[in-house]
């Protein structure tokens, strides 16, 4: 297998035909079609990322800290999510999972819509993405499984909320519980985005155990509440995010806040919001809209919470992040 460096500097087009080649070499028998590549295993459980990053170079600089455990690129590493990709060839050397490689994540989840389009059917017991910011979450989307949950938190992860990913597309489709677990990466669409590589390498670890592990099969139970557990006594609609879409009062933070994302202070590279609860939106100026930015923090200058000013503040419509990356693909389609 090439290495971690080989794989952030890979083209998607370049790596999705790696990856059909390596399979086949494992004796996989492959599916290779227009947005998705997928393997079938032995091991009752689909190991899922995605090929494609928002970053427009390949990372030709990798630097890394001192003692090995941080990289950068000046281009922008990548990290999400090929940590993923290199996370599931890690566990694939222990255990014969199921795999799916979608593309094109970034831009609405195409090659996952391309998978559950095909008519392909997969009988796994659960679904397992690495595509997610951070060292221990585990975020569980529409899918409300509490057994499920269980057992996923029981190798220590701890359930956060998110807003899409491609198991947001595969999981109703197989009808199958899935979880979204830390990859390891942070700042993620940012040229900063920097990837934890002792994070990365323990969830590899977790995760393998966890596979290993004989379970029955988890169904699909959607959640009539936002995909959280800390939220599940608040509907979709009272956090902006139904069909219908929602305005909200959202102040503009000011030029002198500082944002806080995952215990990272980031630049912001595009406007951010806040309503009175301090919940942090990511302005989207092309559809006039906002979207909640999870894990966001909004501070003053010496580190305390920022107040919010209604006087400051003026109606703005939130949509979610599914909704906000369908109608940019769209716009861009037209």
């Amino acid at each position: 297998m090439i290495g971690f460096d080989e794989i952030l500097r890979m083209r998607q087009k370049e790596l999705k035909h790696y990856l059909a080649g390596y399979l086949k070499k494992m004796g996989y028998d492959v599916i290779r079609q227009k947005g998705f590549l997928y393997a079938e295993g032995t091991v009752p459980v689909l190991l899922v990322a995605h090929l494609d990053t928002v970053h427009q170079e390949k990372p030709s600089i990798i630097c890394r800290s001192e003692d090995g455990r941080y990289m950068m690129s000046p281009q922008g590493i990548g990290g999400d999510d090929r940590c993923g990709v290199y996370m599931i060839l890690q566990i694939l050397n222990e255990v014969r999972c199921h795999v799916l490689f979608c593309e094109d994540e970034e831009t609405g989840g195409r090659g996952a819509r391309a998978f559950a389009g095909s008519g392909i059917t997969v009988d796994v017991n659960y679904i397992v993405e690495m595509d997610r910011r951070g060292n221990n979450d585990a975020v569980f989307y529409d899918c409300d499984n509490p057994e499920f949950a269980d057992f996923v938190c029981a190798f220590g992860f701890k359930e956060a909320m998110g807003s899409f990913s491609d198991i947001s597309v595969v999981a109703p489709y197989l009808k199958t519980a899935a979880v979204n677990i830390s990859a390891g990466y942070y700042n993620e669409h940012r040229l900063h985005e920097v990837i934890d590589s002792f994070a990365l390498q323990n969830n590899v670890e977790r995760i393998t155990r966890m596979v290993q592990t004989q379970t029955e099969k988890f169904a699909y139970m959607k959640r009539k509440s936002f995909a959280s557990s800390f939220y599940r006594q608040q509907t979709l609609f009272d956090m902006g995010f139904d069909s219908k879409e929602k305005e909200k009062l959202l102040m503009e933070l000011p030029k002198n806040a500082r944002l806080m994302m995952n215990g990272y202070e980031i630049i912001p590279a595009c406007t951010y919001l806040m309503d009175k609860d301090g919940n942090v939106y990511a302005g989207v100026p092309e559809l006039g809209a906002a979207v909640l930015s999870e894990n966001a923090v909004a501070c003053d200058d010496n580190g305390e919470l920022l107040s919010f000013s209604v006087f400051d503040a003026k109606r703005t419509k939130v949509i979610s992040m599914e909704s906000a990356m369908e109608q940019l693909t769209m716009d861009m389609c037209w």
